[in-house]
């Protein structure tokens, strides 16, 4: 997965359990794409802090994933529903391949 969008779904799934501090320096490179250099600036750190602390909330977030799965049961969610509205524009509805996605996603939770 792409750094950028593994940092961005990180950050909406697990951005609320950082400190303020710690969201603001994440959510400038997740979300604004800013540099290391430009959320120095910003947060009035040295940019080696900004490189450090963006690797530790990298490893934090990741555990937090490793534990809860919530971006993987998402998108398993999201997949299954994307099935079920497939699956109920045939015509006629086949109830056995709508009970297999339900449980599926069941299974996803």
């Amino acid at each position: 997965m792409e750094k950028f969008i593994e940092r961005g779904l990180l950050f909406d799934h697990y951005g609320g359990l950082l400190s303020e501090k710690n969201k603001r320096i994440y959510e400038a490179c997740a979300v604004d794409d800013m540099s290391l250099s430009e959320i120095s600036e910003e947060i009035g750190i040295s940019r080696q802090a900004v490189s450090e602390t963006l690797k530790r909330l990298d490893d934090k977030l990741r555990g937090y994933e490793k534990e809860l799965r919530l971006i993987e049961k998402t998108g398993k969610m999201t997949e299954g529903i994307d099935a079920l509205r497939e699956a109920l524009k045939e015509d006629p509805i086949d109830r056995e391949k709508l009970r297999e996605i339900i449980n599926d996603i069941d299974e996803a939770l």
